[in-house]
Parts: C-alpha cells; sequence; structure tokens
C-alpha cells in the first residue's frame, strides 16, 4: 500500500473518530422508523420465481428533487422486473454538508452501499472501496475518464453549462437583453434591483450551492489560464492569495455587496429557489438545466430563459468536458458473484433506452450514451447542446473536478465552502479567507 492509498483511508478513517458519537445516536435511531440515517427496505418478492433471492443496497445524492425521482423511478421499474431481487435505497439526511461526507459516514458504520453514485471518485478508488466497472458497461459510452488507470463509473449524463436561469416572461416586458459581458451583466443587475425586486436568489443553506457562482468566477480568473492550477498549488507553485483566486472573491464579493442577492441566502435551500422564481421574488438564479423541469413542474407557464455569464472580455467558460463520476460497484459487492451480476443487469437495465429517457426528461440531462437518438431535446436543451459545440465557448472543468495530480486535497471543497459563506457573510474578509484557504489546502493535501 503506496502513502497515497494510507492518506485516503486515514482521511476516511478520521470519520470512525469524529463521527463516533453521531454513529451510536443513528445506530439507536435505526430502531425507530423515520429517524436518522436510515435504509429504506424495497423489497420485491415472487413465490414463483425460481432464482435465488439477492439483497442489493443502492446509494445516491439526493439533494435534487428531480435527480432523485429520475434514478428512484427506474430502481422502482427495475423491481417490477427481476421479483427475485431486495433492492435497500441508502437515504442520507444531510446533503447540506456534502455527500462525500455521507459515503464516508456510511464506510465509517459499515453500511457502505453495494452500487454508489460517485462524484468524489479518487478519494473513494484510492481507498480501495470501488471496483472496476464491467467491460459490458463501459462499452455503453465513448468516453469515460480513467481514475489510477481505470474505469470505475458510468456516467448518469453528460456534462452540460451551468448559466442563469431566469424569468424570460419579465425580461421580455421590462425590455432586457441577455448580456455580452460581465459588465452588462453587472448593469443588468442594476436595473432589475431598481425595480424593487432581486436580481439573484443563491440557495446557501445546502453548502454545495455555493459551488455555482465559486466556480464560475474560478473558471474565469484561475482555470481558464491555468488548467493545471490545482497541482501547482500542491507543489507550492502557486498561492491561493494570487491575484486570480483574489479576484474571484472579490467579484463574488460585490454581487452581495450591491444588494444582488435576495437576503438570508444561508437559511435558503437549493430547492426553495424555484419558488422564489415562479413568486417573481427574484429573477435569476445561477444553476443548470436539471432545474427547467422543476421549474415547470412548479408552474406550467413559467417562461424559462438561460444564458451563460461571460466575462468582462466577452468570453465565456463553460462546463463540458466529462468526468470520472456516476455509477460505481463497491469491491465488497464485485467479491460476491451474485451482486455483481445483479448490478450489471442494473445498469443495462438504467441506460436501456425506455429507461434511460425517463431519468434524463426528470433531470432535463443530454444523453452520454452511444446510442441516443431517442431522446428528443427541447427547444431549451437544444440551445443548450449547441453551447457544447460552439468553438468560442471554452470548456473547463471546476476546482473540485479534477482528479489524480490535479485533485484538490481530500476534504478541501467543504472547508472552502465553509469559507466562501464566511467571507459573504461578512464574518471573514477577502484577504484572510485566501489565507486560511491556503492554509487548509497544504494541511489536507495528498503528497505524491
Amino acid at each position: 500500500m503506496d502513502y497515497t492509498t494510507k492518506h485516503r483511508r486515514s482521511y476516511l478513517c478520521e470519520y470512525k473518530l469524529v463521527w463516533w458519537k453521531k454513529i451510536m445516536i443513528a445506530l439507536l435511531l435505526m430502531v425507530i422508523p423515520g429517524c436518522g440515517l436510515v435504509t429504506r427496505e424495497d423489497s420485491v418478492s415472487s413465490p414463483s420465481s425460481e432464482a435465488e433471492p439477492v439483497q442489493l443496497t443502492i446509494t445516491y445524492a439526493m439533494g435534487d428533487g428531480a435527480h432523485h425521482k429520475g434514478i428512484q423511478t427506474i430502481i422502482n421499474d427495475f423491481k417490477k422486473s427481476h421479483l427475485n431481487v431486495q433492492i435497500s435505497v441508502v437515504e442520507h439526511t444531510q446533503q447540506a454538508k456534502g455527500y462525500a461526507d455521507e459515503l464516508s459516514l456510511l464506510d465509517a458504520m459499515g453500511q457502505f452501499p453495494d452500487l454508489v453514485e460517485m462524484r468524489d471518485t479518487q478519494m473513494f478508488a484510492d481507498a480501495g472501496l470501488l471496483a472496476e466497472l464491467p467491460k459490458s458497461i463501459v462499452g455503453l459510452f465513448d468516453d469515460i475518464p480513467k481514475v489510477n488507470g481505470t474505469i470505475y463509473t458510468a456516467p448518469l449524463k453528460a456534462e452540460v453549462p451551468q448559466g442563469i436561469v431566469y424569468n424570460k416572461k419579465l425580461f421580455r416586458e421590462w425590455g432586457l437583453n441577455e448580456p455580452a459581458t460581465y459588465q452588462q451583466f453587472l448593469e443588468l443587475c442594476q436595473i432589475i434591483r431598481a425595480k424593487g425586486i432581486y436580481p439573484l436568489v443563491v440557495g446557501g443553506k445546502d453548502l454545495w450551492h455555493m459551488g455555482f457562482w465559486t466556480n464560475h468566477f474560478m473558471l474565469d480568473h484561475v482555470y481558464s489560464k491555468d488548467q493545471e492550477w490545482n497541482r501547482k498549488r500542491t507543489a507550492g507553485q502557486v498561492s491561493w492569495t494570487d491575484a486570480g483566486p483574489e479576484e474571484a472573491f472579490r467579484d463574488l464579493k460585490v454581487l452581495w455587496n450591491e444588494d444582488y442577492i435576495v437576503p438570508g441566502f444561508m437559511n435558503i435551500a437549493d430547492y426553495q429557489t424555484i419558488d422564489y422564481l415562479v413568486r417573481g421574488k427574484a429573477v435569476m438564479m445561477m444553476s443548470g438545466p436539471w432545474m427547467f423541469s422543476q421549474l415547470k413542474q412548479a408552474d406550467p407557464d413559467f417562461e424559462i430563459g438561460f444564458f451563460p455569464v461571460p466575462d468582462r472580455q466577452g468570453r465565456v467558460h463553460i462546463f463540458g468536458l466529462p468526468q470520472p463520476s456516476g455509477w460505481a460497484m463497491t469491491s465488497l459487492a464485485a467479491a460476491d458473484p451474485n451482486k455483481a451480476k445483479v448490478i450489471e443487469q442494473f445498469l443495462h437495465f438504467f441506460y436501456s433506452n425506455e429507461e434511460y429517457a425517463k431519468y434524463l426528461q426528470a433531470v432535463g440531462g443530454t444523453p452520454v450514451t452511444k446510442e441516443h437518438t431517442f431522446i428528443q431535446s427541447s427547444e431549451l436543451m437544444q440551445e443548450v447542446e449547441q453551447w457544447l459545440d460552439n468553438p468560442d465557448m471554452l470548456k473547463l472543468r471546476g476546482m473540485e473536478h479534477y482528479w489524480g495530480a490535479d485533485e484538490i486535497p481530500a476534504g478541501f471543497r467543504n472547508a472552502f465552502y465553509d469559507l466562501v459563506q464566511d467571507m459573504l457573510s461578512g464574518t471573514m474578509s477577502i484577504d484572510d479567507a485566501l489565507i486560511e484557504a491556503d492554509r487548509i489546502w497544504d494541511e489536507r493535501k495528498v503528497r505524491r
């Protein structure tokens, strides 16, 4: 076992020490229905089934309602046609602090599921918790990035750009246009605020939501200029106090200082941002196409607009590169031939034409499988897909979307977003937040 593996395991083991009180509480609560961290038993059995029953545990990120609905729909469909499979969906209740933390806690409690939606693949692969993806599943896709030379994940959907989701009807009534430069975007915010309505809503109650605006400015000021910035930071060649990160923080701070953000953002959850838009309490929010279906569900008459936020020179930097994330089989499940077989069956079922279409329609996603002509994109999604084909839009990865030598230190993301919240709330200065970011990075970095 090399140093990196030991370091990863030590990081995961921290939860066995830090969370021990929570584990004891959780174990007590598990005997009380509906309380704490629970496992919902979704069992289907058939007396006439000749196949031996197989018990399977699954978990996925549950912070987004559309994502949750899309996956659960397919799980329910699978159970109906595979009566010998007993599926337990492992639920978790602290999405506000981060999905990786939830998975680490499940591992610490000895409850790491058989099939997991994986987002921090490098960390969990280094800890020996993941198995190589079956070749029959790998063959469904054109491109899956490798981690440590191995393919661990089946992507759920193509990476799509983030941008401003807005009330198109209000834009039309007020004679507003989508901005061509960042200065025009700020002028747009000023016009809207002068009308007595907040231009932007932010769901800061969910810590991961802070990544939308943070990553946007980091793309503009850091990663568009140097896509190896993370590894250089680990090597001590660059600093968070350098001009690029500082400009990103100052642009963030301006949005809050100019009163463009709905007050009390720390008490607004991501799902609540939809209500602010459909009720006209805010006009825009930084998010992604997965919000389209949720907005239409909340208000079928809501007219959705969507545009990327340009930088000061009018250049547009967007997400769009493939990530090593998605469905992953755990190493313990792979060691059980029956479970491994059922997981492979489930993944083929998930990506079948009929079922995969249900997931993509629920989340407003773009397919990533080789055969995806069965998906009829909406006019708005077709516009988004054109962004990905536009050579003038530079496709990049966000701070936490790198792996290998370019990966951020384990646990850094959440600590960093906490700093961002403190800085935007006024409890920490920009300079102090950047200095603290350097300290946390060095404290947690992985030496390779």
